[in-house]
């Protein structure tokens, strides 16, 4: 029985991360229908029109809804396939540059981006390893990724080996928390930095796959505290 509750317990975890990516891109798509629709609605009643389809038609709210999904799906091929170009790159660049310049919108968008390319691409080396640290008080560790150094940020003599760690919340792994400390308080473990997202996620329901092997005694030890 604990075999079975722990099985299922994996096959509801497992079946959340493949259910979420769907979920954020129904939202999204479901928020760009209905900017599409709003921006639309004009021309596509006037395109009904001229087809001898009234407002009132039956068939009117349906092919106005046909409209604006074949619209929708046109913006999001067009940005595909500009943005797979050369051309379509250097316009996108010189979008955010003006997007980081406004004041308002670079606090918003900035940090949004950078959160999103990190966990579009966790091997692409926005995150660089899992590390627990001691969070938010002695004797409780948190687990963190390391996002790079910051040599000479600390007001300490020796300060030339601190790194920036980001502390992911759960099950929402886009919020968290950013600390600075210095390296050697930050302890490496054997987790990939995808293993370490799934066990954020979960909330620690889906262990990383060296959990439970007899290698996992080799792993870093936590300093001893009195």
């Amino acid at each position: 029985m604990p075999d079975l509750v722990a099985r299922g317990r994996g096959a509801f975890v497992r079946g959340i991360l493949l259910l979420l990516p769907l979920a954020v891109t129904w939202v999204i798509l479901r928020w760009l229908f209905r900017a599409v629709t709003a921006m639309t609605g004009p021309g596509a009643e006037r395109l009904l029109g001229r087809m001898g389809i009234a407002p009132d038609s039956p068939a009117f709210p349906a092919l106005s809804g046909v409209i604006a999904l074949a619209l929708t799906v046109g913006v999001v091929l067009l940005v595909g396939v500009v943005g797979g170009h050369y051309a379509g790159r250097r316009a996108w660049a010189a979008l955010e540059r003006v997007l980081m310049r406004a004041p308002l919108v670079r606090w918003f968008y900035g940090p949004a981006r950078q959160i999103m390319d990190a966990f579009a691409a966790p091997g692409s080396g926005a995150f660089r390893e899992v590390v627990l640290v001691e969070y938010p008080r002695i004797g409780l560790w948190a687990l963190g990724f390391v996002t790079g150094p910051l040599p000479g940020v600390a007001p300490v003599p020796d300060n030339s080996d601190w790194i920036a760690v980001f502390l992911p919340t759960t099950p929402n792994p886009t919020s968290g928390y950013t600390i600075i400390l210095p390296r050697s308080e930050a302890i490496p473990t054997r987790m990939s930095v995808d293993e370490g997202l799934k066990l954020i996620v979960s909330g620690g329901f889906i262990a990383p796959s060296g959990s439970g092997r007899e290698d996992a005694a080799a792993a870093p030890a936590l300093p001893h505290r009195p």
